[in-house]
């Protein structure tokens, strides 16, 4: 293969070429190596049975693509949206989705091993050399909820902060991945296979499959024990928020892991999350007035219809959370002030502002990409 890389231009009369191929008009097979095809809009293309080498489709939009056993070694959908796209027995091998959306995506039966590509270049002396690398496919960080992987192999695949919630993964073979932060809430896991991987501080639903896979494990037994911790801690603030302080004690989650928590509906008024890690803490319908999320992780974090106001997620870093009808207007003190919900210097991805109670202004000036904002009264 040579490296030098292809020109995007061609891409065009390919793809053309292909869909005509599909239909068994003629056409030519698509068969693509290192061309520049990022930034692409091409939703609800059919690549299927395609060959795509080493090419660059990142940071695009291929919503509803079809990429059915597909040959997409080596390649790059680094930020792209694969929302809904089919990979059934696709190739994979060594492919980097890192960062991309890959809700309700389908990979059954697809191949995510490690993946090899061959160069041939000239040495600096002008004799030829071959040059064989080695890629990981990497899905870190992607978003697959909901995402289908029955059968997929996946050995020693990088999946740190993968999102599969919801996702089903029976039959999937995870052994030798590095799966550490990973989110497994709702998963279907029979039959998966997780020898020999890494999962610190991943997220699990207890369930009698969950116990079974990961039994014995130690970053299983520490996600169960901080669990009982925090319902423990919680127990004594709904005591001090009942009795005015009295007794009681009030609850300080300062820098601590709250990963996976399951709060909803609960008393946790002025409570203190400064720099703590919520990703998928499930805090819909709470009651959070005056609460101090500020430096605090809420990654995939449900906040739907809870007590906001007042609360400070000053410098908070959000990436698919939800404030979907929450209350996020300024909570009135005692003595006649006003104590706003603040979001300065918040980092913003993929957030839901749906029908949330709240001043668009107050994040004026806040960084944020692809949120979903509220509506102005």
């Amino acid at each position: 293969m040579d490296d030098r890389p292809g020109d995007p231009r061609e891409a065009t009369q390919a793809l053309a070429q292909h869909q005509l191929w599909l239909k068994g008009r003629a056409g030519k097979r698509l068969e693509l190596r290192l061309v520049n095809m990022s930034g692409l809009k091409l939703s609800g293309f059919d690549f299927s049975k395609g060959t795509l080498l080493a090419c660059n489709l990142s940071q695009s939009n291929l919503k509803g693509c079809r990429f059915v056993e597909a040959d997409l070694t080596n390649s790059l959908f680094i930020g792209s949206d694969l929302r809904h796209c089919d990979f059934t027995r696709a190739n994979l091998r060594g492919t980097r989705f890192y960062k991309s959306d890959m809700q309700e995506a389908v990979l059954d039966g697809s191949d995510l091993r490690v993946g090899t590509m061959t160069v041939h270049r000239k040495s600096k002396d002008g004799d030829a050399e071959i040059i064989s690398r080695e890629y990981m496919t990497d899905l870190s960080y992607c978003n697959m909820e909901g995402a289908s992987l029955q059968g997929a192999v996946l050995r020693k695949a990088q999946l740190r902060g993968v999102n599969f919630q919801n996702a089903d993964l029976s039959k999937a073979d995870f052994s030798g991945a590095d799966m550490q932060g990973v989110i497994l809430l709702g998963a279907a896991l029979d039959g998966a296979n997780f020898f020999n991987t890494d999962i610190q501080d991943a997220i699990f639903t207890l369930d009698d499959t969950t116990r079974r896979l990961f039994k014995g494990n130690p970053f299983f037994e520490e996600f169960i024990g901080g669990l009982k911790e925090v319902d423990r801690m919680l127990v004594q603030h709904e005591k001090w928020v009942e009795a005015g302080g009295k007794t009681g004690l009030r609850a300080d989650f300062t820098n601590r892991s709250l990963r996976g928590v399951d709060l909803r509906g609960r008393e946790l008024s002025a409570v203190s999350f400064k720099g703590a890690d919520l990703t998928a803490a499930k805090l819909s319908h709470a009651k959070l007035a005056a609460a101090e999320f500020t430096g605090a992780t809420l990654h995939y974090t449900d906040l739907e219809g809870a007590d906001l106001r007042g609360a400070s997620f000053v410098e908070a870093q959000m990436l698919h959370t939800s404030f979907e009808s929450a209350d996020l207007t300024d909570l009135r003190l005692r003595d006649g002030g006003l104590l706003p919900t603040r979001f300065d210097g918040a980092r913003l991805e993929w957030t839901n502002f749906t029908r949330a109670q709240m001043d668009p202004a107050r994040l004026d000036g806040v960084e944020h990409t692809d949120t979903t904002l509220p509506t102005p009264n």
